[in-house]
């Protein structure tokens, strides 16, 4: 169903996408840079870390997941983001991506809806931080 820009107020936060990060998701060979740190517990403790840490990929796929069930195809076509990763995530945590609309404006092909994204552990602590916007036609 396609989005409404009426329908978008600022101050409404998206619907967030919740995912358990597991050493099966961060072992995927695209997800691990081919280094260790990224799925080997032993390797991991050895740099000083709990546990092995996430690549900055996945928090990022998880934000742009969050945003293309928000805003379906208008995201696939004109979504960007620009993020800075804050903190680890580590292997077993919990991650929840999230966004709040911050702003609307007029294009000329459409509404322009900026955001506020982030994912944040199930400490309730930011690891991911940063923008994202979307025209909604």
């Amino acid at each position: 169903m396609p989005v409404v820009a009426e329908e978008l107020v600022i101050g409404q936060e998206m619907t967030p996408a919740v995912k358990q990060m597991t050493l099966e998701r961060m072992n995927r060979p695209l997800m691990t840079g081919s280094n260790p740190i990224h799925y080997d517990p032993a390797f991991a403790r050895n740099a000083g870390l709990p546990a092995p840490i996430a690549t900055g990929v996945m928090s990022s796929a998880f934000l742009s997941e969050m945003l293309t069930t928000a805003f379906g195809v208008d995201w696939i076509r004109s979504g960007s983001i620009d993020v800075k990763f804050i903190r680890p995530i580590y292997a077993g945590d919990s991650v929840m991506a999230r966004g709040r609309i911050t702003g609307k404006s007029a294009t000329s092909t459409g509404v322009r809806i900026a955001l506020e994204i982030w994912c944040e552990t199930q400490r309730g602590e930011p690891v991911t931080v940063g923008t994202a916007d979307v025209v909604v036609h």
